[in-house]
């Protein structure tokens, strides 16, 4: 019996035995798969090339008063250098005192000589406590601090610490501890705008680096724990705290002696801020939205990850050739510097912003990311960056345009402006003020940007073929396709009335407009090329066009839109003079954005007004952004030279204009022209072939009316006052019914007495 009862528990030893290797193979296993994406995380070493450059890059601009543009000398464009808050100082390894270097090391990361990227012992205790609960992590070697400082990547997230602990494993295979350690000190944050050792030293203590005693290197070795705690001009106290901490660290590790430590500690590091080390102005609205472009086309043509492309943009010493007009741009940047220009509503005063374009060239002239001074970089730019629903200037590019190059509408087609049907009692689609005018022509349909009509003619060019045309052939990438999900903007809500699932930005559908000009579609462009520190080109935005419509359809839609604002819902704040206009206006559903969208022969602006949260802009009436373009432009038409004056639209000899009648939509026959019908001349342009060939049929015959009679006449039958018979219309203008005329006696009686026999 004993003999079994041994048997037995050697039998549970062994399969506990057994049981709790395969349970360990498994969690290794487990723990393999879930960590095997991450083992192959690599370390861009090119990052590290590129933040040992010393030279910013620059932004140069063509001489303002060359026409046409991207002719005669480059020249630095002011107030848009791409340097960052202040320029950063970079310092060779070699040049670096020994006891900065081992400040830096004694209290950030004590084993970085022996340990390979990552220090077992303390990630152990990091993952320790983002078990129990803080996700801050903590733990970080020098090479994992270079990696998230180079990489741009500091989310509180087990992927990226993850990653990052595979990367700095990558990145000491490759290089040695002496470059990763002078990477890192040139380009760590140290406060006040300092990017690296270098820049700290000139600002803190007007030294270069080499210059600097233990006590100071301990100083800015504090610094970068918190630079906005430690910062040692404006919290000298704490700063001094934590520098004593290091210098006992320092000792602790045997760095220096302790006579060297008790002698720093007792004398404080004495500040001498460099008055000259004053922080950079914040660059233009144009320079931010240029090193987002280059950044992206860094990335998308020639591979680079997007941290690698933020530091060649910053400080590769590149020379990137701009579209900007400098004077065109500080006209635009002083007028949205100044509040008076803009409107205040109910809940305070409104974002706005706009981008000036040539639409000859789709060169980017000028922009504005935001009302007020801006003050500081890469703040949002609410032309570039925002995505806002459009409103009704969407219409011209998702609805006119392609149904003109279609053929299914003309100036003069008739269209139904009434509802197609209702929701919840409601009619739909309503028009903004909510009348409705029964049959209209096309021409007054843009002009007054009646709703139903853009609907009906919508379903005409088909929800597919409008948003290709608008996607894929005049750039508006931000409308999404339908692919299963709820949000798409194949709808005629989106398509026709500008209600898009998440919007476009100022900058795709004023570049969209540019189609208007001639007929191509040019992308909006902000630079033309980009050279590296040698003068090889990296980047070209060679002119690039794309034929959407005829010449004489563009210049067609330009026609019409130039009733919006000489008749339409932009006429009345249009004092623009001596210059032809056109363009749309928007606004959105809930009244939420104000969009209008305009140009010249020979500028194009888009013109953007809501709130930074979508809400209602009450208290703000009319539309302030067809003020914003006509002042603006005004100084900008003036601006131009005498051999660029331009001031009528182009038209092909193969447009006509032609009259007719608005009753018909057809050629003005010779009964059209009677003021009891109220019918008024009406022109309308027309590509020749295309124009109306038939005469009038609503007014076919002569209108029957009776005509003054003679009073003394013994026969004359008394009618209304001044024996006229009206069109029904009584003094107060209200509809009333002709009366019935006043019979002779006998014939009265023969009717009164046929009524009895009845």
């Amino acid at each position: 019996m004993f003999k079994k009862g041994t048997l037995r528990k050697k039998k549970k030893r062994r399969a506990a035995v057994i049981g709790g290797t395969v349970a360990a193979l498994l969690l290794a296993a487990a723990g393999v798969l879930y960590l095997s994406p991450y083992a192959s995380s690599e370390m861009d070493v090119t990052l590290l090339d590129i933040a040992s450059v010393r030279t910013p890059s620059t932004l140069y601009a063509y001489q303002p008063s060359e026409r046409p543009r991207r002719a005669g000398e480059l020249h630095p464009a002011p107030n848009a250098a791409l340097a960052e808050s202040r320029p950063r100082i970079y310092v060779p390894y070699d040049e670096m005192p020994p006891d900065l270097i081992n400040a830096f090391v004694a209290i950030e990361d004590k084993r970085f000589w022996s340990h390979s990227g990552v220090d077992i012992l303390r990630t152990a205790r990091a993952g320790a406590r983002y078990l129990g609960g803080n996700a801050t992590f903590g733990g970080s070697t020098i090479t994992q601090q270079l990696i998230k400082n180079v990489t741009g990547n500091d989310r509180h997230t087990l992927d990226r610490k993850l990653t990052e602990i595979f990367r700095a494993l990558d990145l000491e295979r490759k290089v040695d501890k002496t470059r990763i350690l002078e990477a890192y000190l040139n380009i760590i944050n140290l406060a006040d705008g300092c990017y690296g050792v270098g820049a700290a030293a000139k600002r803190y203590f007007s030294k270069s680096v080499s210059e600097l005693t233990l006590s100071e290197c301990a100083a800015i070795a504090a610094i970068t724990n918190n630079p906005a705690r430690y910062n040692p001009l404006t919290h000298p106290e704490q700063n001094c705290e934590r520098r004593n901490i290091i210098l006992r660290e320092m000792a602790a590790q045997g760095y220096i002696t302790e006579e060297e430590m008790y002698g720093a500690l007792q004398s404080p590091a004495e500040l001498r801020p460099d008055s000259e080390a004053e922080s950079a102005s914040p660059a233009s609205w144009y320079a931010d939205m240029v090193v987002s472009d280059v950044i992206r086309d860094l990335r998308e043509r020639l591979g680079y990850t997007y941290e690698a492309a933020s530091l060649l943009v910053y400080q590769g010493g590149l020379t990137i050739e701009t579209a900007m007009d400098e004077t065109l741009q500080r006209v635009v940047e002083t007028y949205y510097a100044d509040l008076a220009n803009f409107p205040i509503g109910e809940d305070g005063r409104p974002q706005s912003s706009l981008i000036l374009i040539d639409p000859a060239t789709g060169d980017i002239l000028a922009v504005a990311g935001a009302v007020g001074l801006k003050n500081a970089n890469r703040l949002q730019n609410y032309a570039t960056d925002t995505r806002r629903p459009a409103g009704s200037c969407i219409k011209p590019l998702t609805v006119y345009a392609p149904a003109l190059q279609e053929g299914l509408i003309s100036w003069s087609s008739l269209c139904e402006d009434s509802p197609l049907f209702e929701r919840n009692g409601v009619p739909w689609p309503a028009n903004a003020d909510g009348q409705y005018r029964g049959a209209v022509t096309v021409a007054q349909a843009v002009a007054d940007s009646l709703n139903p009509v853009a609907v009906r003619i919508l379903e005409q060019v088909g929800l597919a073929n409008a948003l290709s045309f608008a996607r894929d052939r005049l750039g508006m990438t931000s409308l999404l396709l339908p692919d299963g999900k709820r949000e798409n903007d194949q709808t005629l809500a989106s398509l026709a009335l500008g209600q898009h699932s998440r919007g476009v930005t100022v900058r795709e559908l004023t570049a969209a407009y540019t189609v208007f000009s001639d007929g191509i579609y040019r992308p909006a462009l902000s630079y033309h090329r980009v050279l590296d520190g040698e003068g090889r080109v990296l980047l070209e935005n060679p002119p690039a066009s794309a034929r959407v419509l005829t010449e004489e359809n563009a210049a067609l839609m330009t026609k019409l839109l130039a009733t919006v604002t000489k008749e339409g819902t932009a006429a009345r704040a249009m004092t623009l003079t001596g210059v032809e206009t056109a363009g749309k206006t928007g606004t959105t559903q809930n009244n939420c954005d104000r969009w209008f969208v305009g140009y010249t022969p020979r500028l194009l602006a888009g013109v953007w007004m809501g709130y930074d949260y979508p809400s209602e802009l009450k208290g703000i009436y009319g539309n302030p952004c067809v003020t914003i373009w006509n002042e603006i432009m005004e100084i900008c038409e003036t601006l131009y030279d005498g051999s660029s004056a331009k001031s009528a639209f182009d038209l092909p000899d193969t447009l006509v204009e032609i009259e007719f009648c608005p009753a018909s939509g057809k050629l003005r026959g010779p009964f059209c022209d009677d003021p009891w019908e109220g019918c008024e001349a009406c022109v309308g342009w027309f590509v020749r072939g295309t124009e109306p060939d038939r005469i009038c049929d609503v007014h076919a015959e002569p209108p029957v009316r009776l005509v003054p009679r003679d009073p003394t006449d013994p026969d004359r039958i008394p009618l209304l006052r001044d024996d006229l018979i009206g069109d029904g219309v009584g003094d107060e203008g209200t509809l009333r019914p002709p009366p019935r005329p006043i019979l002779p006696r006998p014939f009265r009686n023969f009717f009164r007495r046929r009524k009895k026999r009845g």
